[in-house]
């Protein structure tokens, strides 16, 4: 096998982590919010304040940026769906 499909491999082997990472970071913050361990307003800020701290920051690429606040818009997806769900409050 040459180096570039053992690269893509690992590369892609490291994106399924990732992916598998942020979806049991979003299933830990719905719980959290469903059993009000954390306030909604907290987490949306937390959110937030994260994404301008990696769209600020100048030592990340633009695609490390790009995919920082995707990862954490996601979360906010989250939990705008669960909450017209009526799965939290």
């Amino acid at each position: 096998m040459s180096k570039i499909k053992d690269l893509e491999r690992s590369i892609e082997v490291i994106a399924g982590q990732v992916a598998a990472q942020q979806m049991l970071m979003e299933s830990v913050i719905v719980e959290a919010l469903r059993k009000k361990s954390i306030g909604e307003a907290q987490i949306m800020e937390l959110l937030t304040q994260g994404m301008d701290v990696f769209e600020n920051n100048k030592n990340m690429t633009k695609s490390e940026t790009f995919g920082a606040i995707g990862t954490l818009t996601s979360v906010t997806d989250t939990i705008k769906r669960m909450k017209d769900a009526k799965l939290i409050g």
